[in-house]
């Protein structure tokens, strides 16, 4: 099962980054594969706890190419099991991310992971928010229910604990 972490790519609270750590530890202790935008900030603080963990990582990179991935948008390519190029940039690279994921966490986040967001709303996707990590997160509930045109009850699950909110999340999928 993969699982995309989608978050706020530059600005960073020094708790949330251990949480969002600590999220890629559950991850990869659950034994699901980890995605990410292959960005810094909060995706990569989740791949860096995975990694740590003997977990399996694939970065979805905007670039064409490992040059492009490190010189245009000077990302990391330490942590990762794999990088994936899509050469779709900035926000394109969002769509084959979240759809190639079976469930997403959101941290933070600014539009681009508002995007993801909706992306995985629309796909029906399984979606576990970590609370109290700013950003979009202190918005979502009401975004949800905005969107929520058909009146059917989202699959998203809520947390302040990244082992919580993994389980939770966990629990979602696999009623499906």
């Amino acid at each position: 099962m993969k699982v995309a972490v989608c978050g706020s790519g530059n600005s960073m609270d020094d708790s949330i980054a251990k949480k969002t750590f600590d999220i890629g530890k559950e991850i990869a202790k659950n034994n699901l594969l980890l995605l990410t935008g292959s960005c810094l900030g909060y995706p990569h603080e989740a791949a860096k706890g995975a990694f740590s963990n003997g977990g399996k990582v694939i970065g979805v990179s905007p670039a064409k190419n490992l040059e492009n991935h490190k010189e245009i948008y000077n990302f990391p390519d330490e942590n990762f099991t794999q990088l994936s190029f899509t050469g779709l940039g900035i926000p394109a690279r969002n769509f084959p991310l979240v759809s190639e994921a079976d469930a997403v966490i959101i941290v933070g986040g600014q539009t681009g992971t508002l995007n993801e967001f909706t992306i995985a709303l629309a796909q029906n996707k399984p979606i576990g928010i970590l609370e109290g990590s700013g950003g979009i997160t202190k918005m979502i509930k009401e975004i949800a229910e905005v969107c929520n045109k058909n009146g059917e009850k989202e699959n998203i699950v809520y947390s302040k604990e990244p082992k919580e909110l993994v389980n939770k999340l966990m629990e979602v999928v696999n009623s499906k």
